[in-house]
């Protein structure tokens, strides 16, 4: 399966795909946190009174997220589901995408298909599976408000760690592959012509 998953990106990256992925990303990130929509970051924090979202801070334990469960109210918790639900679901799945194939569209013109190398491009897919998971947790233990699911809170946290952990790194390995690149004097592709899209 992750094979499948490699080969498919190894021979669908293009320019046009990476574009459109980090468009898409672009519009989620711009509509949870540059709008006044009633599920935005912005109007969340408003119903909690200055309280931040839980996804974006550093730590935080069960009795910080049961504290802003409180704080939002019904009408908060509500849209806090909403933006886990939607934006915030296809937020990590686009950035996920992108850097996959960006990662991917560089690797396959510095290193031969079957290289082993080649599976740094699943990388993003790791960060962006923590993110969907710690959102799905966040809704379970939103859904299950005023009772308290303690420990999928710290899941959920850890998850948190994980997603914030794994973006320096993935950053620091793209400009690595992206120097490497330049510096092979921009080598094309080793896909065969007949396979590009």
């Amino acid at each position: 399966m992750l094979k499948k998953i490699l080969t498919f990106i190894q021979y669908k990256t293009s320019w046009l795909t990476i574009l459109g992925l980090l468009a898409i990303t672009c519009l989620m990130m711009f509509i949870m946190n540059g709008t006044k929509l009633p599920f935005s970051n912005p109007t969340i924090v408003e119903h909690s009174g200055g309280l931040p979202i839980l996804d974006l801070r550093d730590a935080f334990s069960p009795d910080d997220a049961y504290e802003l469960f409180a704080a939002l109210g019904t009408e908060g918790r509500q849209a806090y589901l909403i933006l886990h639900l939607v934006p915030d679901m296809i937020f990590p799945i686009g950035y996920a995408l992108t850097f996959a194939f960006l990662s991917a569209w560089f690797l396959v013109r510095l290193l031969p298909l079957d290289h082993r190398l080649q599976w740094l491009s699943l990388i993003p897919f790791i960060s962006g599976l923590a993110d969907v998971l710690e959102n799905l947790s966040l809704v379970i233990c939103n859904l299950a408000y005023p009772g308290r699911i303690d420990w999928l809170v710290q899941f959920a946290h850890l998850l948190t760690k994980v997603k914030f952990g794994l973006l320096p790194i993935g950053l620091v390995f793209l400009l690595i592959i992206v120097a490497v690149w330049l510096i092979q004097k921009r080598p094309t592709s080793n896909v065969p012509k007949e396979r590009w899209v």
